[in-house]
């Protein structure tokens, strides 16, 4: 009697360990670790140039931890955007290229499950062009770059970009995104690149 328990514990105890290593937890998607590099089109609608496409490529090398995620929600309701600035503005957890321009740094990342798969929202510092600068356009209160990818676990992906945003902090973990154009960009034909 005692030699099948001792074998059934031997035999069990590796399918144990199996089950719980490969068993998905809720918050898988959000520890991911490692490089992803996603490329795609990107289509901005309206503006005075019409409808135009170009591709686009979105590196994530880390992710902002969740309590870093939290003190900067908690930042930006107290003090605004532009302390939110100040907080991320050296951190670099990946990149945007868009074209064949120089890529820009991105400031923070950070996922959140949703039904489908997971969301994945960036902030970079938009480009701010001299005479926009000089004339001290309204525009210039739109200084960030917003990005927001939705990946579904069928591998499916699709996003929009804000180029010139302003955020404000609404709720207790959301942020609201303001557009400084009539629409945001659409980004398509989304492929993610295995690293």
């Amino acid at each position: 009697m005692r030699s099948k328990i001792v074998f059934s514990i031997y035999l069990l105890l590796p399918l144990f360990v199996l089950t719980v290593w490969l068993w998905p937890s809720a918050n898988a998607q959000t520890k991911r670790t490692g490089k992803e590099v996603y490329r795609g089109n990107i289509t901005y609608i309206g503006g005075p140039r019409g409808a135009v496409t170009d591709f686009f490529t979105f590196t994530i090398n880390n992710i902002t931890p969740e309590a870093e995620v939290t003190r900067l929600m908690e930042l930006l309701k107290r003090d605004g955007q532009d302390k939110f600035w100040d907080a991320v503005a050296k951190e670099k957890r990946g990149t945007i290229q868009i074209g064949s321009g120089l890529s820009r740094d991105l400031n923070a990342v950070w996922v959140t499950q949703t039904e489908d798969g997971r969301k994945i929202s960036a902030v970079a510092e938009r480009w701010l062009g001299f005479g926009e600068l000089r004339r001290g356009a309204r525009s210039v209160d739109y200084p960030f770059t917003y990005i927001e990818l939705y990946v579904q676990e069928d591998g499916a992906v699709e996003g929009t970009l804000f180029p010139a945003a302003r955020v404000r902090a609404k709720g207790s973990n959301t942020i609201e995104v303001e557009n400084f154009g009539i629409y945001p960009a659409r980004l398509v034909n989304i492929k993610q690149k295995k690293k």
